[in-house]
């Protein structure tokens, strides 16, 4: 009982930290320009986990051109387009409704494998998939007063973004499992910076660090080092003592996360169609997660966000 108490603690934190996200992400985003910010976040995200991947694996693992170039289509799916996506998202949408659309991810994931994969979706996928974008649907603004073009181009954003992250999580499978998952998080890292680099160049050439306050330095360390590295190390501590039925439900605190602190931290209003485009996604999350499985019910873990 001590491990299960455990485990679901570590998943608890994982997905806290991956909803508070978004709240760090509207601080960063209102002083940063955002590809320099995603490179200084995978910079840090680097430093962090490479020397850790030396310490806990002790080598590099070498992957294979078609692993690589499977590696930087993940990169660019994952890294480069999800984070760029909700950067740039942040500055038009609230961070409520950002959470909300982001944990949207898991139906996003049936909803790409059938257009990329032809795998043909379950009545449980569907269910999922109907009730996340009515969620959207409600986030939106279509059950009270409406949005603003920027508004929606912000929530349009994300939407981009959660299929970028849906594409990066399925490609997961197709890369050979010699290569750990630490060892797959500090190589995306580290090609993320590499592909955020020649962007962040241009944007900072002319951009004054000193008048960055100390507020959003400290977002930006926690964004890289907190944000990106941490909530993967409760992941995975959690996910590999539950089944991906638990796992998946536990992911159902990311939204949960980024709604409380979002109302904490920056004062947003929590309005009544996101209370029920909250609880349209966490019902398709929860369906998804206890839904029966072809194979090994139960026993295949549930895939991290790249949130993380």
């Amino acid at each position: 009982m001590t491990h299960q108490i455990s485990a679901w603690a570590n998943l608890t934190l994982a997905m806290i930290i991956v909803g508070s996200s978004v709240v760090f992400g509207k601080v960063i985003t209102s002083e940063f320009p955002v590809f320099l910010a995603s490179c200084i976040r995978f910079a840090i995200a680097s430093a962090v986990m490479l020397p850790l991947l030396i310490k806990t694996e002790g080598a590099f693992y070498r992957p294979g051109r078609q692993d690589l170039r499977r590696l930087i289509g993940m990169a660019f799916c994952g890294q480069f387009v999800f984070t760029a996506l909700v950067l740039l998202g942040l500055r038009y949408t609230s961070a409520i409704e950002a959470g909300i659309i982001t944990s949207t991810s898991p139906a996003m994931m049936a909803v790409v494998a059938f257009f990329l994969f032809r795998e043909r979706p379950a009545f449980f996928q569907v269910a999922a998939v109907l009730l996340a974008v009515g969620g959207v649907i409600s986030v939106n603004g279509l059950t009270g007063s409406g949005l603003s073009t920027d508004h929606l181009t912000g929530n349009l954003m994300m939407v981009g973004a959660v299929v970028g992250e849906a594409v990066f999580l399925l490609m997961r499978k197709s890369i050979s499992k010699a290569l750990s998952n630490m060892a797959l998080t500090a190589y995306l890292c580290f090609t993320g910076f590499i592909m955020f680099l020649p962007f962040a160049l241009y944007q900072g050439i002319d951009f004054k660090f000193s008048a960055v306050s100390a507020g959003a330095w400290w977002a930006m360390m926690y964004f890289g080092a907190v944000f990106t590295v941490l909530a993967y190390i409760f992941w995975f501590r959690g996910v590999s003592r539950v089944s991906g039925a638990v796992a998946g439900i536990f992911s159902a605190v990311m939204p949960v996360s980024g709604v409380v602190l979002s109302c904490l931290f920056l004062k947003e209003s929590f309005t009544f169609s996101h209370g029920i485009g909250m609880a349209m996604v966490l019902s398709g999350i929860v369906i998804m997660a206890l839904a029966p499985r072809k194979r090994s019910a139960g026993k295949e873990p549930a895939p991290v966000s790249e949130s993380v």
